[in-house]
């Protein structure tokens, strides 16, 4: 490839870094005891990656023997003088970090990000719900670079996924606030269709950001005539957004057909949305949740009922940025915040600080600023967690037509939302939350510190066991 570096290393013996997915189409061999060659290499790649005006789009994926999580957009922003670089992640519209980077070998040459950054280091640390991470990697084998075609290739070191840097034509900021936005308004559930005369159904995992295709088989006919089907085989694929479409992480074959992306209009006003692969002349329509509704549904009066008989009646308060309500009624000395999921069409009460009444300020014990008061999930009699993913969603109760499908008119006409877990633990069903102080000193043993004395929810517990409906008023 012209003007691409294609070195050869010696160790002991001879380290081979393949490159299966589609994605990469060459592999960079290297020879450690040519070290003037490799330090060359590796100062080119640096002056390449700082000297993009705007930076570089990285096409981050991650997984595990837990499981794959698809792909995530990086922003990111070299400063090679410095050995800086700033990034940003399309699952936060605004937060932008800098840490340093280091270009480097360890059985081959190595992109580094050495300093702790939030947004690199997110799914490759260690948590109380991941303990070895979410197979996430900020280290990084450089499989190779192109200078004309402006792509660097890379490889997971630990759990060996491929990643690809491309440059971007806007600011970080810009190109992060615009990824973020498609990422927020993409909530296709599920699509179906044709290829070559054959049918194809499928589902679209958006939390974890996985492509299932299921290719049908008709076995007979209805009474009617109508074919009827039966799922043949099933192909799952992980993907990430770009600003066509979604872009697969391996290609996904299809009835001996393959397809590397489908494009689609983020425009979600409407019922249905296309999916296009042009490549092979393939239309699908993806659908919305059929029990979808919009941000605006849920501001005003609500009846939480929980326990065996107790209730309490609340308002949520619209926060501005269609992402959040307020809760108010729910204490008088808190405020706790509900969140909307785009995806679901649902909004959900997880973990989070208590904060002081129309404020964002924290609420402490005893205007203590050791001790701040957390809303805790909790599985009823077993473990609770402090962990801000977990929580409950509130589910529509819905009334079906006789064509089998969501009478909307009549769920709507008293609108009622049984609350589930959100599956956002391992090993916590949440089915109830309560009140527990955290210990901010250090030194702590721990810094769970116990429940709170005087902070209560309204009606002066402070738990809220077994949640059971929410009504609107």
């Amino acid at each position: 490839m012209k003007n691409t570096r294609i070195l050869a290393l010696c160790l002991s013996g001879l380290l081979a870094l393949s490159a299966q997915s589609c994605l990469k189409s060459y592999v960079e061999y290297f020879d450690e005891s040519s070290a003037e060659r490799l330090s060359t290499y590796l100062n080119d790649l640096d002056q390449m990656l700082g000297s993009e005006q705007y930076g570089w789009r990285m096409e981050y994926f991650v997984g595990n023997e837990d499981g794959d999580f698809g792909g995530i957009n990086l922003a990111l922003k070299f400063d090679s003088e410095k050995g800086e670089v700033t990034a940003m992640s399309e699952e936060d519209e605004t937060a932008a970090y800098t840490s340093h980077y280091v270009l480097t070998t360890d059985s081959g040459p190595v992109l580094s990000f050495d300093t702790h950054n939030p947004i690199l280091h997110k799914y490759g640390t260690a948590s109380s719900e991941y303990y070895e991470g979410r197979g996430g990697d900020y280290q990084f084998f450089i499989i190779g670079y192109d200078k004309d075609k402006k792509v660097v290739n890379l490889k997971g070191k630990r759990n060996g996924k491929f990643c690809t840097m491309y440059p971007i034509s806007e600011p970080i900021a810009d190109f992060n606030a615009k990824m973020y936005n498609y990422n927020h308004n993409f909530y296709v559930s599920s699509f179906d269709g044709f290829i070559d005369g054959k049918k194809v159904t499928g589902d679209i995992d958006v939390n974890n950001r996985q492509f299932t295709a299921y290719e049908m088989e008709e076995y007979g006919k209805d009474d009617q005539g109508n074919p009827k089907y039966d799922i043949a085989e099933t192909k799952t694929v992980p993907y990430i957004i770009t600003e066509k479409g979604l872009h697969f992480y391996e290609p996904l074959e299809i009835f001996d057909k393959t397809f590397e992306e489908f494009d689609f209009n983020f425009d979600m006003t409407q019922t249905d949305t296309l999916f296009t692969n042009t490549a092979n002349s393939v239309t699908l329509k993806g659908h919305i949740p059929e029990d979808w509704l919009p941000y605006e549904f849920f501001e005003g009066n609500w009846t939480l009922t929980y326990s065996t008989s107790s209730r309490m009646n609340l308002t949520l308060v619209p926060e501005g940025d269609k992402q959040s309500y307020r809760i108010k009624g729910i204490s008088s000395q808190f405020d706790l915040m509900a969140n909307y999921n785009v995806r679901t069409g649902r909004i959900e009460l997880l973990a989070q600080y208590c904060r002081k009444p129309d404020t964002d300020d924290v609420v402490w014990s005893d205007d203590s600023e050791r001790y701040y008061v957390r809303l805790c999930a909790w599985q009823n009699g077993s473990y609770l967690t402090f962990n801000t993913s977990v929580g409950m969603e509130a589910v529509l109760k819905t009334t079906m037509g006789a064509d089998g499908k969501i009478d909307m008119e009549a769920t709507l006409a008293r609108p009622t939302f049984n609350w589930v877990d959100n599956g956002g633990s391992k090993s916590i069903k949440t089915d109830s939350f309560l009140l527990y102080l955290y210990d901010t000193d250090d030194s702590a043993d721990s810094p769970y510190a116990g429940q709170p004395s005087g902070i209560n929810f309204t009606g002066g517990s402070t738990m809220l066991p077994d949640l059971k409906t929410l009504v609107k008023r």
